[in-house]
């Protein structure tokens, strides 16, 4: 099969290239990874975060991690671009000695 498409390529001329190329280009073309901002719970902050779940526990117990809840002893839920905001902003994800 490889051999065919090869031998159907090598009978194109430039200009019949250039429309294979242009047909092509949007299947080829990179995708880019979903930016959809979502709300994360521990669980998943953790895994995006490359952290352990402990880790997470001990950083929103020392409130050293932006996160929300809706009352105190509640679940508590982490903003995709906030974290990414507080990793840029020079914290690096380390568990603070609590």
């Amino acid at each position: 099969m490889a051999s065919i498409a090869a031998a159907l390529v090598a009978e194109l001329d430039d200009a019949d290239l250039q429309r294979l190329a242009e047909r092509l280009a949007p299947l080829l073309a990179p995708s880019e990874p979903p930016t959809e901002d979502r709300w994360l719970c521990s669980r998943d902050a953790a895994i995006y975060l490359g952290l352990s779940l402990h880790a997470v526990h001990k950083l929103t117990a020392a409130r050293a991690i932006p996160f929300e809840q809706d009352g105190p002893g509640c679940k508590c839920w982490f903003k995709r671009s906030e974290l990414d905001a507080w990793v840029r902003a020079g914290r690096p994800p380390k568990t603070p000695r609590v």
